[in-house]
């Protein structure tokens, strides 16, 4: 999406809201300039009246705008830093970020008015996990690889370690169907002792003659499998871009995935070292605080967003999850922040998830374990990566409630020019569970980002912060909207 002059009134705020731009302006310091700016509703006039030398004087509604917007982003950013650093290592299982993290966002919480639900704000829960203690090592001709930068081990990636070894099979992609396709052909004796370099991406002509219960052979864990029982010592899966994912199954043997570009076209020898533990014992927990409604308090809108991200690989290596999802969560306290000052009709119920990236195993856990009575529930919002976008915001559920995102869309427009797309529900975040159970809601991220997933470079420095305004202003007037409240006041 190009950036774009936007010109437009707030909420019926006349054209003289444009003075109080003089000296507001530097609040666009809060904005990374890398590319051009979509203007989000909070900066656009403010640009324009710098632009054109305005300095009326400022309306005292529209001045408090700016400055509550300027206060939204400072606090979010300020909270995304603290979420995404080395100090908690990923919000993962290994170094207790997961604790850290729900330590900060249960003080967020608090401060911001939120009431425990029930005696805690914790709602826990065991989870099992893979963990590696000590970052993985990866040697090609001799030559070491950067962890991180050149390879990652998958996250189900067995344990082990071996030096020079000599012997590395290529077999295109790895994959064997009966009767059909064997990558090994007659040289799968040859397999035992080798490492074995496969191509990550399954060719299309493959995918066509896998029909059926065949489709499962071409899974990443299932070549592996194939290799492990061929008796290789390692699987090496060659990419063109490096993504971490949870362990859903666990390899007896060490998985690497490695960038295409560090990968020599003459390997002589490769070494490597892994240690890691398989299905760790790990208690977590939901973060959960409520606000009381003012006129309705036994009905509930759940706003929630994952706090949980990969972890770390050693000291040496750990995923931010800067924007997934430390934005997100941004995101709800933000959203706290305004509704503990600002209370809807409806009480609203906050929750930031464990477990989601192992599977949505905190939702499933808050879903089969309800604080509250689900029946109850007017409306969700799920918030994961919403501060890097090209395209707009998403609203996955807005093909199943139509009239629903209707007002959302309206809302939308409301704001500007950003686009708005809708999908049907689906498993890639916690609100699925929900809107499976016929809750009426929207998970909403920024659509086609930027910004590295599930990757050591998803850092607080490459967000988006207009981005993350838009979402934030969307979500709060949507809000407002559905309870009746909606008022002219801005963020």
């Amino acid at each position: 999406m190009q950036g774009r002059l936007v010109c437009f009134f707030v909420s019926g705020i006349k054209s003289s809201v444009f003075g109080v731009c003089r000296g507001y302006c530097t609040s666009l310091r809060l904005l990374p300039m890398s590319r051009p700016t979509r203007f989000p509703f909070l900066v656009a006039f403010c640009i324009f009246a710098a632009g054109c030398g305005m300095t009326s004087a400022r309306p005292a509604s529209a001045q408090g705008m700016l400055e509550r917007g300027a206060a939204v982003l400072e606090q979010a950013r300020a909270d995304v830093e603290v979420l995404a650093s080395d100090s908690l290592k990923g919000r993962g299982y290994l170094y207790d970020g997961h604790t850290k993290a729900a330590r900060y966002i249960q003080e967020r919480f608090r401060e911001a008015g939120l009431q425990p639900v029930g005696d805690s704000y914790y709602q826990p829960f065991i989870l099992t996990v893979d963990v590696f203690p000590e970052t993985p090592e990866l040697s090609v001709n001799r030559e070491a690889l950067s962890p991180g930068a050149d390879f990652l081990v998958y996250a189900s990636s067995g344990s082990g370690e071996a030096e020079a070894i000599e012997r590395v099979l290529q077999a295109g992609s790895g994959v064997v169907l009966p009767r059909r396709i064997n990558a090994y052909g007659e040289a799968g004796s040859s397999v035992r002792d080798a490492v074995v370099v496969l191509e990550e991406v399954v060719p299309d002509s493959l995918r066509a003659m896998a029909t059926g219960e065949m489709q499962g052979l071409l899974s990443v864990e299932a070549r592996v499998e194939v290799a492990a029982e061929l008796g290789a010592q390692a699987v090496i899966f060659l990419t063109d871009r490096l993504m971490f994912g949870g362990a859903f199954h666990n390899a007896s043997i060490p998985v690497f995935q490695v960038k295409r570009e560090a990968w020599p076209e003459t390997v002589n020898q490769v070494s490597y070292r892994v240690r890691g533990e398989q299905d760790r014992s790990v208690q977590t927990q939901n973060v959960l605080g409520w606000l009381p409604g003012t006129a309705q308090p036994d009905s509930f809108i759940v706003l929630m967003a994952h706090y949980d991200h990969h972890g770390a690989h050693g000291e040496a290596l750990y995923f931010p999850g800067a924007n997934d999802n430390a934005s997100g969560v941004a995101l709800l306290l933000a959203l706290a922040d305004h509704f503990g000052a600002n209370p809807l009709r409806y009480s609203i119920l906050f929750a930031a998830f464990s477990g989601e990236e192992l599977g949505l195993i905190g939702s499933h856990h808050f879903i089969t374990h309800p604080p509250v009575d689900l029946a109850r529930t007017v409306l969700l919002l799920n918030f994961d990566m919403v501060a890097s976008g090209e395209a707009g915001v998403m609203a996955v559920g807005g093909v199943d409630y139509p009239d629903l995102f209707a007002d959302l869309a309206e809302v939308n427009a409301s704001l500007g020019s950003v686009p708005l797309g809708k999908r049907s529900n689906a498993p890639n975040s916690d609100h699925f569970l929900f809107l499976q159970r016929g809750i009426p809601g929207f998970f909403l991220y920024t659509n086609r980002g930027t910004q590295p997933y599930h990757h050591v470079d998803d850092r607080p420095e490459t967000l988006e912060w207009d981005d993350f305004l838009h979402v934030y202003a969307l979500s709060k007037a949507f809000l407002e909207q559905q309870a009746g409240d909606r008022s002219p006041e801005g963020p």
